[in-house]
């Protein structure tokens, strides 16, 4: 028996390979000095239970005797749905492990590979399951499967829906199994993929926590068990549909990557390994340069498209500061709502005489980047597309399937389908100089079964992600956009063949805050777009100020939703202002870690983002504030004997009616304050209204 070690700065992860069994992993934690003595891993045997204990691996069966959720479920007629495994081969590097495991049925080889990224103490897990056999095996799930220390008590998962995505909700785990599990066949609003494990009560800055992240745009399935033993494990993995996966002699299923990472100090230890580990692992940038400042049409002129009324909002854009104008739905054939037109993708000539050419010298003259929305994975029925190829949809033969906003699925595994969508959006790329597509997906999968009646939502993320890999390549200056009706398809997997998400349909400040500091868990903000949308929200009815709008849009990738060219004076001036602001910091923001801070006040959202010299710091007032004096504001991080200048760099022009006196900190001009201080006595906040917003610059010198 051999020990694996892998380690980063922070951790190790020791592997033991067993020569009849699945390697178990012995160890994830802080890092160790030397391997402990194989003697601790032998724990006691209770009576009433089987006459062995045996361990936790990377790859259990139902022949294990964990009685634990198996890692695979497969047979073939039947036989060999209890597989054991032994080890054939084993490679390992200072940063990766190979397993080589086949069943001793002889049916089924295993390829498990393990890399950890030392620089960011992510693990990714790959895994390909292959049929040894001469006839056809049947998969019905594969779930890639990491041991938990038995500490881990608490879960942290994530739902939503449409304009409410990244709700954080926080349960103990029982004695038995923790399931979520999507049926809509993209990510979804409902279960994020991904989720955090800890000690009892972790926080910000204290605990245990392991988190994980399947990097997967389709059908998915997470659990978290224990038993009464004490064993516990995570798993992860597409979920696969009746029928869906069966393998031919010799071909082979390959699963979506599990991506793990942990931390000994809270979750923002977790916030700060995944968004550099996307930085410098995922995102492949089309251009180089600042993320530019986008104007959406959507909120501004929704489908009352004409000429004037598009140059007329690039010349106010461009007035403002925007650097990239997106025409959103509405301007191809038949598209006066969202009845019909999707699948003709060409320009409405009754609409635009010369196509968008006119528009595009608009953006030109006035220096933005062309951007386009489409849907190429819908068709309306009342589209020339679906007049023509009614076959060429998703659906199971004689049975009535339900419509989402009007239209239907195309099967993207037909070659048919494929050839048709690249051949339309390269001939659209080619003939205008489109910069950037905002790709969008506005409904869910049902009854996802392709000509033969199979089921195919497996296939059709895979058919999805080789149609984006097919248009970047033609394309390589080209940004995509995940949207999905906001934020119904946010992923690793989708974000290797795009460049940014669409959040939320929700521009509304009080609901973007939250969502924001969640996702940021595991996403950098230069993915996350935000934007600054009209006072009045069209998704919820609040009204929110210009600062607390784009204070809020500050911290993401920033973006306008709101018709300016109808702006009073005052409101052009605070765009502008904030928009110049935001290109300012823009650097710190996209290239700082965004961390959580312990809020003085339970109504306040509060972080702080951080990029030597420079740290920003933002606080939120969702609330009435609890207390009549707010408390101190303690700032980690920061260069204990160092100077920092604090300036206000945003306050909402309403807060200060429930305070006689400011703190007085902030009456004064140029000051400085030790990172000791700061981080140990804090800083006095002032009193918030409901819905205020604070942001601060922290400065070395």
């Amino acid at each position: 028996m051999t020990v694996y070690a892998l380690h980063s700065h922070s951790s190790t992860l020791l592997i033991e390979a067993l020569p009849d069994a699945a390697p178990a992993v012995r160890y994830w934690g802080s890092r160790l000095q030397q391997s402990p003595d194989p003697i601790l891993w032998e724990p006691a045997l209770p009576q009433a239970g089987l006459d062995e204990i045996r361990p936790l691996s990377i790859a259990p069966t139902l022949a294990d005797g964990t009685f634990l959720e198996p890692a695979l479920r497969s047979h073939q007629n039947g036989q060999g749905w209890a597989e054991q495994w032994q080890l054939a081969a084993t490679q390992a590097t200072d940063t990766d492990l190979v397993f080589e495991l086949v069943s001793l049925s002889g049916l089924i080889r295993l390829h498990w590979h393990v890399t950890l990224d030392a620089a960011t103490d992510v693990l990714a897990i790959n895994t390909q399951v292959t049929n040894l056999s001469e006839a056809e095996l049947s998969l019905e799930q594969w779930l890639t499967t990491l041991p938990l220390p038995r500490e881990h008590t608490d879960v942290l998962t994530f739902t939503g829906r449409w304009v409410n995505e990244f709700q954080p909700r926080r349960q103990s785990l029982p004695i038995g199994a923790l399931e979520l599990t999507n049926l809509k066949g993209r990510t979804s609003h409902d279960h994020f993929p991904g989720l955090l494990t800890g000690t009892a009560g972790f926080g910000a800055n204290h605990g245990d926590v392991c988190a994980f992240h399947l990097g997967w745009s389709g059908n998915h399935r997470q659990r978290v068990e224990r038993n009464q033993q004490g064993l516990t494990q995570f798993q992860a993995g597409a979920h696969l549909l009746p029928g869906e996966v069966r393998l031919a002699p010799g071909a082979h299923f390959t699963a979506p990557v599990l991506y793990a990472t942990r931390s000994s100090a809270g979750f923002n230890g977790i916030a700060r390994n995944f968004q550099q580990f996307v930085r410098q692992n995922l995102m492949t940038w089309p251009n180089e340069g600042p993320r530019p400042v986008h104007i959406n049409t959507w909120e501004a002129i929704y489908f009352d498209h004409t000429q004037e009324a598009l140059d007329n909002l690039a010349e106010a854009a461009a007035a403002v500061g925007a650097e990239r104008y997106v025409l959103d739905d509405g301007w191809f054939q038949g598209r006066r709502d969202d009845s019909a037109g999707l699948g003709d993708w060409t320009v409405d000539e009754s609409l635009y005489p010369e196509k968008l050419h006119p528009l595009a010298a608009t953006l030109k003259r006035t220096g933005l980047e062309f951007g386009l929305w489409v849907e190429p994975e819908m068709v309306n029925p009342d589209s020339n597309l679906y007049r023509q190829h009614p076959d060429w949809v998703l659906a199971i033969a004689g049975q009535h399937q339900p419509l989402a906003r009007q239209q239907r699925i195309l099967d993207l595994t037909r070659e048919d389908v494929q050839t048709y969508l690249f051949d339309h959006l390269n001939a659209l790329l080619n003939e205008y100089p489109i910069r950037y597509l905002k790709w969008d997906m506005n409904r869910d999968l049902v009854q996802a079964a392709d000509a033969r009646g199979l089921a195919a939502t497996f296939r059709q993320t895979k058919a999805l992600y080789a149609l984006l890999a097919k248009l970047r390549e033609a394309h390589p200056r080209v940004e995509i956009e995940s949207c999905a009706s906001g934020g119904a398809r946010m992923d690793y997997g989708i974000l290797k063949h795009t460049h940014r998400f669409w959040l939320s349909d929700c521009n509304d400040a009080h609901e973007r805050q939250r969502m924001q500091q969640w996702a940021a868990l595991f996403f950098p903000a230069e993915v996350l777009g935000s934007h600054i949308g009209p006072a009045h929200s069209h998704t919820t009815g609040r009204q929110h100020t210009t600062t607390v709008r784009a204070g809020t849009a500050l911290f993401g990738h920033m973006g306008i939703e709101w018709d300016v060219r109808q702006l009073n004076d005052n409101d052009r001036q605070a765009l502008t202002d904030a928009i110049a602001m935001h290109k300012t910091w823009r650097a710190v923001i996209h290239g700082g870690i965004r961390q959580s801070l312990e809020p003085v006040d339970p109504n306040q959202i509060a972080f702080q983002v951080s990029a030597e010299p420079h740290h920003l710091i933002s606080v939120f007032q969702q609330d009435m504030p609890e207390l009549s004096v707010p408390g101190s504001l303690k700032i980690p991080g920061l260069k204990l004997g160092t100077h920092y200048s604090v300036s206000v760099l945003l306050q909402s022009e309403k807060t200060g009616h429930l305070m006689k006196v400011v703190p007085a900190w902030m009456t004064r001009e140029n000051v400085q304050l030790t990172g000791e201080s700061l981080a140990t006595l804090g800083l006095p906040l002032p009193v918030m209204d409901p819905d205020s917003l604070l942001v601060l610059a922290l400065t070395e010198g």
